[in-house]
C-alpha cells in the first residue's frame, strides 16, 4: 500500500509504512495513557479510603479518651469532697471546728466549698455556715429554713445511709428570698452540689447530718478547661472549631455545659447542647436544666449505654447539638460519672459527660492528599504527554490529513468527496462514511431545516401544566414555594403572634401590603379593622386629616366629625403604605401617637387613646432618607421593632408557573373568555425576564396578554414587556394628573375601607403649594464645552438647554424641566424627554403621579 508522504526523508517513510497495517485503537493502546490513569484512581481511591478510615478511628479514640479524662476529673473532684466530708465527721463538730474547716479548705482550693452544714437531729445542734465573697457568713437557723433548697431538708435517701456513707445532690439553685435580709449575703444566688454524711453519738444513736456544699461553677470549670488550648491533655495546635462539653445527671436532665476558660464566673448555661433540641426545661431545684423529649432516640440510647456504666462514640444526627457542618466532622464521645456512695461498693453512676469535638483536621487531611495525589497525576501525565506527543505524529498523521480535508472544503464553502490515499483500516472507513454523509446531507439539508423549524414552533405552541399552588399556610394571597416564600411565611407567623409594630420593606410589586394582611388575619386582631392608608397618595393635609380625622368645625368644610384611620382601625391594624413619602409634619404627628399611643384630630382639644396595631410599610431605603435627614430617626426606630423584607420575584424565579397559573384565571374570571392556558415558549419567555415591577408587573403582564388574546393558548409573542406594550392611553397620563385626583377621583389603597376618611377634604387654604422654582432665564444655553459634550451623547438640543438650566436643583418636576426648557413645550413632549433621559443615564426618576420628581444622575459633572 503507497502513502502520501509529508517528508521526503527514509525514516518517516520506513515508519509510515510500519504502522500503515495498525488501527487506530491499536495505535493508542500501545500507548500507557489507559494505564496509566487506571493506576492512579485506583492507587488513590484506595489509599484515601485507608487513610480516611485509619484517621476517623484516630480521632473518635481521641474523643473518647478527652471525654472519659474529663469524666474522670469530676469523679476526682467528687472524691475529694467525699474524703473532706468523712475526714470532717470524725471531729468534733462545732460552729468553730466548722468555720475553721471551711476557711483553711477555701485558701486552699480558691472558694470551691460554699456551705457546711450540721443538721442535727436536735435543733439546737443545727449550724450552718455559708462563704460568700470569701467572707465566712453565719446564717441563723430561722433563716436558713426559709431559703429555697435549704440544706437542713434532708434527702429522704439519707436516711438509708450508714455512717462513713455520703450521698451525693445537685446542682441545685440556692437563693435567699426577698423578705430575708442577711448582712453579708445579699442578693445570694449559688448553684451547688451537696453531699450529705450521717453523724452518730457513741452509742451509735443518729445525731444528725453533715453537708457539704461544692460550688458547681468548680465542675463546670472543668469541662472548660479540657476543651480550651489549657487543657492538661493539650498536644498540638488546634482550628478554631466549636468543641465543646457538658454534664447530665442519670436521668437524662443536661446540667451545665463548658464555656470560655477565662469566664470561671459565668452563669451555668445549657444553650450549647440544648440548640436543635425541644424537651423539658428546668428541673426540680435547678431552672437552668434541660431533659430531650422522647424523640431524640440517639441521646436516650447514650444515656442508656452510660446507666450501664459504658462509654463509647454517639452519632450525630440532623438536629442533635448543631451537628450540620459543610466543613468539618463531628466525634461524639460519651462516659459515665460514677461516685461511691458506701465505702464497701463500686461507685453508681450518678450522671455524664458528653463531649462534641468538631475537627476541620479530615477535611484538610482529605485536601492534603488530594494535592500529594494531584501532583503524582499531574507528574505521570506530563511523561506519558511527552511520550504521546512523539508518538502521535505517526498515529494521527492520517486522521489529520483527513481533516485538514474538511477543512479546506469548509473553507471553501460547499461539499464535495473526498479522494485521498489509504491510510489505515479505521482511517478508510471513517473516510467512506463521511462520503457517503455528504451525500447524504447534500440531499436532505433542506429537509432537515424544515423539520427542526417546524419541531421547535411545535415546543413552543405546546401548553404547559401550570402548578395551582395552594395557598401556604394562612397567608391569604400569598403564592409560592421557593425558599424565600417559605421563608416569608414563618416569619409572618412568627410576627403575627406579637403585637408589635412592624415595618415591610420591599420593592414596588413585591406584596407589602398583602404580607401587611396576612399579619393581621394570623393575629389576635384578626376580627377587628383592617384600616389601609397609602402615605404617597394624598399631600400632607388631606393626609393628616385622613390618619388623625377631624372634628365637626375644624374648617370651613367640615361638617361632621371624622374619626380618622387610627380610630377607625381601633382593635384592628392600621397598615400605613409608602411611609417613606411622608412629610416631616406628618412623620412628627406619627412619632408622638405612637409613642403615646394617643391621637389628637384636628381642631379638637381632646386627645383620644387609640388600640391598633401598626403595620408600616416602604419600597425606599429609610435608614439612607435617616441620613441624608429626609426621615426622622427616632420614626424609623420606632416603626421598625419588627421588620419584614418581601423577596423580589427575581429571586424567587421558580414560583412563576404558580403565580402564572393564578393569575390566569383570575384574568380568565373577569374577562370572561374562560379558561386560559400558557405556551412552554410563552413561559420560558416569562422565566427569561428580570420583573422589575416583580409580581404587579406578572400580574399585568398575564391579565393583559389574556385580554388581547384571541385564543386561549398564549403564545410567546402575545406576552409583552415594558415598551413592547400597546399604548391605550397617553404617556403622560400618570403624571398630569391633577393634584386631587388621588384623593377623590381614584380609589387607592386603603380608603375603600373606611370612606368617612375621605368623604370631605380641608379647605383649600390649609393646602401648602410645592416652592416655587427659582427664576431662571429661559434663553440661556449651556456653554458651548457642556453643550458639546451632551451633543455627542445624541441628546437633542431642548435637552441640552434644559438640562444646563436644571443643574443646580435636587429634584426636578416636569413643569420645572418645561421652564427651563421653554415655556411652548407641551406637556407630552416635556414626558418623553424626561423619559429618554433616564433611559440614557441622565437621571433617576423618584415617586410616581403629582410627586414624581427626577434627580441629576451623580458624576455628570458634564451637566453642570
Amino acid at each position: 500500500m503507497r502513502f502520501l508522504r509529508y517528508e521526503d526523508s527514509e525514516p518517516a517513510a520506513q515508519a509510515s509504512a510500519f504502522l500503515s497495517d495498525w488501527s487506530i485503537r491499536k495505535k493508542l493502546l500501545v500507548t500507557m495513557i489507559p494505564a496509566v490513569v487506571c493506576i492512579l484512581v485506583v492507587t488513590g481511591y484506595a489509599s484515601h479510603l485507608l487513610f480516611t478510615h485509619y484517621f476517623s478511628i484516630a480521632l473518635e479514640r481521641n474523643a473518647i479518651v478527652l471525654t472519659m479524662a474529663q469524666a474522670h476529673e469530676i469523679e476526682s473532684l467528687f472524691a475529694t469532697c467525699r474524703n473532706e466530708l468523712s475526714i470532717l465527721a470524725t471531729k468534733h463538730l462545732d460552729k468553730a471546728s466548722l468555720a475553721e474547716f471551711l476557711k483553711s479548705r477555701n485558701t486552699v482550693y480558691g472558694g470551691r466549698y460554699r456551705e457546711v452544714v450540721f443538721a442535727g437531729v436536735d435543733p439546737r445542734e443545727q449550724i450552718y455556715l455559708l462563704c460568700n465573697q470569701g467572707e465566712l457568713v453565719d446564717i441563723p437557723v430561722e433563716s436558713a429554713a426559709l431559703m429555697k433548697n435549704s440544706p437542713l431538708i434532708i434527702p429522704k435517701r439519707a436516711g438509708e445511709m450508714q455512717p462513713g456513707d455520703v450521698l451525693p445532690s445537685g446542682p441545685i439553685d440556692l437563693f435567699f428570698p426577698p423578705t430575708v435580709s442577711l448582712p453579708g449575703v445579699g442578693n445570694l444566688s449559688l448553684s451547688v452540689f451537696r453531699f450529705f454524711t450521717p453523724v452518730v453519738n457513741p452509742d451509735g444513736a443518729l445525731r444528725g447530718y453533715l453537708v457539704l456544699s461544692l460550688d458547681a461553677h468548680v465542675a463546670r470549670n472543668i469541662l472548660s478547661l479540657f476543651t480550651s488550648p489549657k487543657s492538661p491533655l493539650y498536644g498540638f495546635p488546634r482550628a478554631a472549631e466549636n468543641r465543646y462539653s457538658f454534664y447530665f445527671d442519670d436521668k437524662g436532665w443536661i446540667l451545665f455545659q463548658s464555656e470560655n476558660a477565662d469566664e470561671q464566673d459565668k452563669e451555668l448555661s445549657v444553650e450549647l447542647a440544648r440548640a436543635g433540641l425541644i424537651g423539658d426545661q428546668g428541673r426540680t431545684g435547678f431552672e437552668a436544666g434541660f431533659r430531650p423529649s422522647p424523640q431524640h432516640q440517639e441521646y436516650w440510647r447514650m444515656m442508656e449505654e452510660i446507666r450501664a456504666g459504658r462509654s463509647g462514640l454517639g452519632s450525630a444526627f440532623a438536629e442533635f447539638f448543631n451537628s450540620k457542618s459543610v466543613a468539618s466532622e463531628q466525634f461524639l464521645g460519651f462516659a459515665p460519672v460514677r461516685f461511691p456512695v458506701k465505702t464497701d461498693e463500686p461507685g453508681e453512676v450518678i450522671g455524664g459527660i458528653i463531649y462534641v469535638d468538631r475537627s476541620l483536621l479530615p477535611r484538610a487531611a482529605e485536601f492534603g492528599q488530594f494535592n500529594v495525589m494531584f501532583g503524582i497525576g499531574v507528574a505521570s501525565m506530563l511523561a506519558v504527554s511527552l511520550l504521546i506527543y512523539f508518538l502521535s505524529r505517526i498515529i494521527t498523521r492520517p486522521i489529520l490529513r483527513l481533516a485538514t480535508e474538511v477543512t479546506a472544503m469548509h473553507d471553501e464553502g460547499r461539499l464535495r468527496r473526498m479522494e485521498l490515499p489509504e491510510s489505515d483500516h479505521e482511517t478508510s472507513v471513517l473516510k467512506r462514511s463521511i462520503n457517503d454523509l455528504i451525500a447524504s446531507l447534500t440531499a436532505k439539508d433542506q429537509e432537515i431545516r424544515r423539520k427542526e423549524e417546524y419541531l421547535r414552533t411545535v415546543q413552543s405552541r405546546e401548553t404547559v401544566r401550570l402548578d395551582g399552588g395552594a395557598l401556604l399556610g394562612k397567608a391569604g394571597d400569598i403564592l409560592g414555594s421557593s425558599p424565600p416564600i417559605t421563608a416569608l411565611l414563618s416569619l409572618i407567623s412568627k410576627t403575627a403572634a406579637a403585637d408589635a409594630d412592624v415595618l415591610v420593606v420591599g420593592e414596588t410589586g413585591t406584596g407589602k401590603e398583602l404580607t401587611a394582611e396576612a399579619i393581621h388575619k394570623q393575629s389576635a386582631r384578626s376580627g377587628k379593622p383592617f384600616i389601609s392608608i397609602n402615605c404617597g397618595a394624598l399631600d400632607e393635609n388631606l393626609l393628616m386629616d385622613a390618619i388623625f380625622g377631624h372634628v365637626k368645625g375644624a374648617f370651613s368644610e367640615a361638617k361632621s366629625d371624622r374619626k380618622g384611620a387610627f380610630l377607625a382601625a381601633d382593635g384592628g391594624t392600621l397598615h400605613l403604605d409608602e411611609i417613606g413619602n411622608a412629610s416631616v409634619k406628618v412623620q412628627q404627628s406619627l412619632l408622638r401617637a405612637l409613642s403615646v399611643r394617643r391621637i389628637r384630630p384636628l381642631g379638637s382639644d381632646t386627645e383620644i387613646d387609640f388600640d391598633a396595631r401598626v403595620i408600616a410599610a416602604t419600597n425606599v431605603n429609610l435608614k439612607e432618607k435617616v441620613q441624608k435627614g429626609e426621615f426622622r430617626e427616632d420614626l424609623y426606630y420606632r416603626l421598625q421593632v419588627l421588620t419584614i423584607s418581601t423577596p423580589p420575584l427575581r429571586e424567587r424565579m421558580e414560583d412563576i408557573p404558580i403565580l402564572a397559573g393564578h393569575f390566569l384565571r383570575q384574568a380568565a374570571g373577569f374577562t370572561g373568555k374562560g379558561e386560559a392556558h400558557l405556551s412552554r415558549g410563552a413561559l420560558e419567555k416569562l422565566m427569561r425576564h428580570d420583573w422589575p415591577g416583580n409580581v404587579r408587573e406578572l400580574k399585568n403582564c398575564l391579565t393583559r396578554a389574556v385580554a388581547l388574546a384571541e385564543r386561549e393558548v398564549i403564545y410567546a409573542e402575545d406576552i409583552k414587556f415594558g415598551d413592547e406594550c400597546p399604548r391605550l392611553l397617553p404617556d403622560d397620563v400618570e403624571e398630569s394628573a391633577a393634584p386631587g385626583f388621588f384623593a377623590a377621583d381614584a380609589p387607592t389603597g386603603g380608603h375603600d375601607a373606611f370612606p368617612e376618611a375621605i368623604s370631605d377634604s380641608p379647605p383649600r387654604e390649609a393646602v401648602t403649594p410645592p416652592p416655587a422654582a427659582p427664576p431662571r432665564n429661559p434663553d440661556s444655553t449651556p456653554a458651548p464645552t457642556s453643550g458639546g459634550r451632551l451633543a455627542e451623547q445624541g441628546l437633542n438640543p431642548r435637552q441640552r438647554k434644559a438640562l444646563a438650566g436644571l443643574g443646580h436643583l435636587a429634584a426636578i418636576s416636569r413643569q420645572d424641566y418645561q421652564d427651563a426648557a421653554g415655556s411652548d413645550v407641551p406637556d407630552r413632549t416635556a414626558q418623553h424627554d424626561l423619559k429618554e433621559l433616564v433611559e440614557k443615564g441622565f437621571l433617576h426618576k423618584s415617586g410616581r403621579g403629582p410627586s414624581t420628581r427626577y434627580h441629576l444622575a451623580k458624576g455628570r459633572t458634564d451637566l453642570a
